[in-house]
């Protein structure tokens, strides 16, 4: 068995299972409490339970299923009816979305945040702290 960065291979470089993490609380530069972990992902009117905008997130194969993005040009999607971007975020909560922070809050962020303030939300260590107190 080999163990490398991705998790353990066997013989044959197939990955077996138990991950090392590649981030840790020390990569998270500009804050815990100023860095998204996690937030609600926005899936289009009628795509529910469908992949790639709604599957599950254990899937490794699907990125959209458990990846998503913000900043200008992705800003958090309003309405479940707009298309939009595959990996932005959004909710069906009306006026905001949900995030936790690396620090184990959770908070709703309202959708009209200015889209560079939500890009150093999402960046762990961009050097601009967001004094974040929605």
């Amino acid at each position: 068995m080999i163990i490398t960065a991705r998790g353990e291979c066997d013989r044959f470089g197939n990955t077996t299972g138990r991950w090392k993490d590649r981030i840790s609380m020390s990569n998270i530069k500009d804050g815990t409490s100023h860095t998204f972990l996690v937030g609600e992902l926005h899936i289009p009117a009628g795509l529910t339970n469908t992949i790639p905008f709604n599957g599950p997130i254990f899937n490794g194969e699907e990125l959209a299923a458990h990846s998503r993005i913000g900043g200008p040009g992705v800003p958090i999607r309003t309405s479940n009816q707009d298309a939009g971007e595959i990996f932005g975020f959004g909710s069906a909560h009306p006026g905001n979305c949900n995030f936790a922070f690396a620090d184990g809050s959770v908070r709703a962020v309202d959708n009209a945040i200015d889209t560079v303030v939500l890009a150093d939300l999402c960046h762990r260590d961009d050097g601009n702290v967001v004094a974040f107190d929605q």
